[in-house]
Protein backbone atom coordinates (compact mmCIF):
# COMPACT_ATOMS: atom_id res chain seq x y z
CA UNK A 1 0.00 0.00 0.00
CA UNK A 2 1.42 3.38 -1.00
CA UNK A 3 1.01 6.28 1.31
CA UNK A 4 -0.32 9.45 -0.31
CA UNK A 5 1.73 12.58 0.09
CA UNK A 6 0.30 15.04 2.58
CA UNK A 7 -1.64 17.79 0.81
CA UNK A 8 -0.88 20.99 2.69
CA UNK A 9 -2.16 24.52 2.54
CA UNK A 10 0.40 25.61 -0.06
CA UNK A 11 -0.65 22.66 -2.24
CA UNK A 12 -4.27 23.85 -2.14
CA UNK A 13 -3.21 27.40 -3.02
CA UNK A 14 -1.05 26.24 -5.94
CA UNK A 15 -3.86 24.01 -7.12
CA UNK A 16 -6.27 26.95 -6.95
CA UNK A 17 -4.05 29.09 -9.16
CA UNK A 18 -3.65 26.20 -11.58
CA UNK A 19 -7.41 25.63 -11.63
CA UNK A 20 -8.06 29.35 -12.17
CA UNK A 21 -5.67 29.33 -15.12
CA UNK A 22 -7.10 26.20 -16.72
CA UNK A 23 -10.80 26.33 -15.84
CA UNK A 24 -11.47 29.89 -14.72
CA UNK A 25 -13.74 30.54 -11.71
CA UNK A 26 -15.59 27.23 -12.27
CA UNK A 27 -12.38 25.46 -11.24
CA UNK A 28 -12.37 27.22 -7.89
CA UNK A 29 -15.45 25.67 -6.34
CA UNK A 30 -14.74 23.46 -3.34
CA UNK A 31 -16.06 20.49 -5.30
CA UNK A 32 -13.81 21.17 -8.30
CA UNK A 33 -10.78 21.71 -6.09
CA UNK A 34 -11.38 18.53 -4.09
CA UNK A 35 -11.91 16.54 -7.25
CA UNK A 36 -8.70 17.85 -8.83
CA UNK A 37 -6.76 17.22 -5.61
CA UNK A 38 -8.39 13.84 -5.06
CA UNK A 39 -9.04 14.97 -1.49
CA UNK A 40 -12.13 15.32 0.67
CA UNK A 41 -13.98 18.49 1.63
CA UNK A 42 -12.71 17.83 5.15
CA UNK A 43 -9.15 18.11 3.90
CA UNK A 44 -9.97 21.45 2.29
CA UNK A 45 -11.73 22.81 5.38
CA UNK A 46 -8.90 21.60 7.60
CA UNK A 47 -6.80 24.38 5.99
CA UNK A 48 -9.41 27.05 5.24
CA UNK A 49 -12.22 28.39 7.39
CA UNK A 50 -14.40 28.87 4.32
CA UNK A 51 -14.24 29.29 0.55
CA UNK A 52 -13.81 33.06 0.83
CA UNK A 53 -10.75 32.60 3.02
CA UNK A 54 -9.31 30.23 0.44
CA UNK A 55 -9.84 32.74 -2.40
CA UNK A 56 -8.22 35.55 -0.41
CA UNK A 57 -5.23 33.39 0.56
CA UNK A 58 -4.88 32.14 -3.02
CA UNK A 59 -4.79 35.71 -4.29
CA UNK A 60 -2.30 36.69 -1.59
CA UNK A 61 -0.09 33.77 -2.68
CA UNK A 62 -0.31 35.02 -6.29
CA UNK A 63 0.60 38.53 -5.11
CA UNK A 64 3.60 37.19 -3.19
CA UNK A 65 4.94 35.10 -6.08
CA UNK A 66 4.24 37.49 -8.93
CA UNK A 67 4.84 40.86 -7.32
CA UNK A 68 6.63 40.88 -3.96
CA UNK A 69 9.11 38.12 -4.85
CA UNK A 70 9.77 39.76 -8.24
CA UNK A 71 10.45 43.09 -6.53
CA UNK A 72 12.84 41.44 -4.06
CA UNK A 73 14.75 39.75 -6.88
CA UNK A 74 14.91 43.02 -8.81
CA UNK A 75 16.53 44.91 -5.95
CA UNK A 76 19.59 42.64 -5.99
CA UNK A 77 21.39 44.12 -9.03
CA UNK A 78 23.05 47.52 -9.22
CA UNK A 79 20.65 50.46 -9.71
CA UNK A 80 21.48 50.77 -13.43
CA UNK A 81 20.59 47.10 -14.07
CA UNK A 82 17.31 46.91 -12.13
CA UNK A 83 15.00 47.86 -15.00
CA UNK A 84 16.55 45.13 -17.15
CA UNK A 85 16.21 42.58 -14.33
CA UNK A 86 12.58 43.60 -13.74
CA UNK A 87 11.83 43.34 -17.47
CA UNK A 88 13.27 39.84 -17.56
CA UNK A 89 11.36 38.66 -14.49
CA UNK A 90 8.05 40.33 -15.40
CA UNK A 91 8.12 39.07 -18.96
CA UNK A 92 8.69 35.52 -17.79
CA UNK A 93 5.67 35.50 -15.48
CA UNK A 94 2.76 33.27 -16.38
CA UNK A 95 0.80 35.76 -18.48
CA UNK A 96 -2.07 33.33 -19.00
CA UNK A 97 -2.55 33.28 -15.23
CA UNK A 98 -2.22 37.09 -15.06
CA UNK A 99 -5.09 37.43 -17.56
CA UNK A 100 -7.24 34.91 -15.67
CA UNK A 101 -6.63 36.77 -12.40
CA UNK A 102 -7.78 40.01 -14.05
CA UNK A 103 -10.88 38.30 -15.43
CA UNK A 104 -11.69 36.74 -12.06
CA UNK A 105 -11.25 40.07 -10.30
CA UNK A 106 -14.08 41.50 -12.38
CA UNK A 107 -16.57 39.29 -10.55
CA UNK A 108 -14.88 38.62 -7.19
CA UNK A 109 -14.47 41.48 -4.71
CA UNK A 110 -11.61 39.97 -2.67
CA UNK A 111 -9.66 39.23 -5.85
CA UNK A 112 -10.36 42.72 -7.16
CA UNK A 113 -8.99 44.28 -3.96
CA UNK A 114 -5.80 42.20 -4.12
CA UNK A 115 -5.38 43.00 -7.82
CA UNK A 116 -5.83 46.74 -7.16
CA UNK A 117 -3.15 46.48 -4.46
CA UNK A 118 -0.85 44.60 -6.85
CA UNK A 119 -1.34 47.19 -9.61
CA UNK A 120 -0.48 49.98 -7.16
CA UNK A 121 2.54 48.13 -5.76
CA UNK A 122 3.87 47.39 -9.23
CA UNK A 123 3.38 50.94 -10.48
CA UNK A 124 4.93 52.44 -7.34
CA UNK A 125 7.87 50.05 -7.64
CA UNK A 126 8.55 51.00 -11.26
CA UNK A 127 8.24 54.70 -10.37
CA UNK A 128 10.77 54.12 -7.60
CA UNK A 129 13.19 52.61 -10.10
CA UNK A 130 12.87 55.75 -12.22
CA UNK A 131 13.37 57.95 -9.16
CA UNK A 132 16.51 55.96 -8.32
CA UNK A 133 17.80 56.94 -11.77
CA UNK A 134 17.21 60.64 -11.02
CA UNK A 135 13.75 61.37 -12.38
CA UNK A 136 11.48 63.65 -10.34
CA UNK A 137 8.79 61.70 -8.46
CA UNK A 138 5.78 63.06 -10.37
CA UNK A 139 7.33 62.39 -13.76
CA UNK A 140 8.60 58.99 -12.63
CA UNK A 141 5.06 58.04 -11.61
CA UNK A 142 3.58 59.17 -14.92
CA UNK A 143 6.14 57.18 -16.88
CA UNK A 144 5.59 54.16 -14.63
CA UNK A 145 1.84 54.36 -15.21
CA UNK A 146 2.31 54.47 -18.98
CA UNK A 147 4.78 51.59 -18.88
CA UNK A 148 2.57 49.44 -16.65
CA UNK A 149 -0.50 50.12 -18.79
CA UNK A 150 1.51 48.98 -21.81
CA UNK A 151 2.65 45.84 -19.95
CA UNK A 152 -0.92 44.87 -19.01
CA UNK A 153 -2.28 45.86 -22.41
CA UNK A 154 0.31 43.75 -24.22
CA UNK A 155 -0.76 40.72 -22.16
CA UNK A 156 -4.29 41.18 -23.49
CA UNK A 157 -3.63 42.33 -27.05
CA UNK A 158 -0.75 39.96 -27.82
CA UNK A 159 -1.23 37.00 -25.45
CA UNK A 160 1.12 34.75 -27.42
CA UNK A 161 3.95 37.26 -27.80
CA UNK A 162 7.21 35.59 -26.76
CA UNK A 163 9.01 36.98 -23.70
CA UNK A 164 12.01 38.08 -25.78
CA UNK A 165 9.72 40.21 -28.00
CA UNK A 166 8.10 41.81 -24.94
CA UNK A 167 11.56 42.49 -23.53
CA UNK A 168 12.57 44.15 -26.83
CA UNK A 169 9.58 46.48 -26.47
CA UNK A 170 10.67 47.22 -22.90
CA UNK A 171 14.17 48.12 -24.12
CA UNK A 172 12.68 50.44 -26.76
CA UNK A 173 10.53 52.13 -24.12
CA UNK A 174 13.57 52.53 -21.82
CA UNK A 175 15.52 54.07 -24.70
CA UNK A 176 12.71 56.56 -25.36
CA UNK A 177 12.65 57.52 -21.67
CA UNK A 178 16.44 57.81 -21.57
CA UNK A 179 16.41 60.05 -24.63
CA UNK A 180 13.74 62.24 -23.05
CA UNK A 181 15.39 62.44 -19.64
CA UNK A 182 19.17 62.58 -19.88
CA UNK A 183 20.62 62.25 -16.37
CA UNK A 184 17.18 62.74 -14.82
CA UNK A 185 16.57 66.10 -16.49
CA UNK A 186 14.06 66.75 -19.22
CA UNK A 187 16.07 67.55 -22.35
CA UNK A 188 13.13 69.09 -24.21
CA UNK A 189 13.38 72.77 -24.96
Amino acid sequence: MTKRKRFGKSDWLSLGLSQLKSDGPAGLTVEALCSAAERTRGSFYHHFQDHGTFILEMMQAWKQQNTLDVADQTLGPAVKDRRQKLSHLANHLDHDLERKVRQFAQSNKASREVLEDVDKLRTDFVAGLYCDRGLPAEEAMQIAQIEYAAFVGAQIIWPDMPAQDRMALDRKFAKLVTNEYADGKNTKE
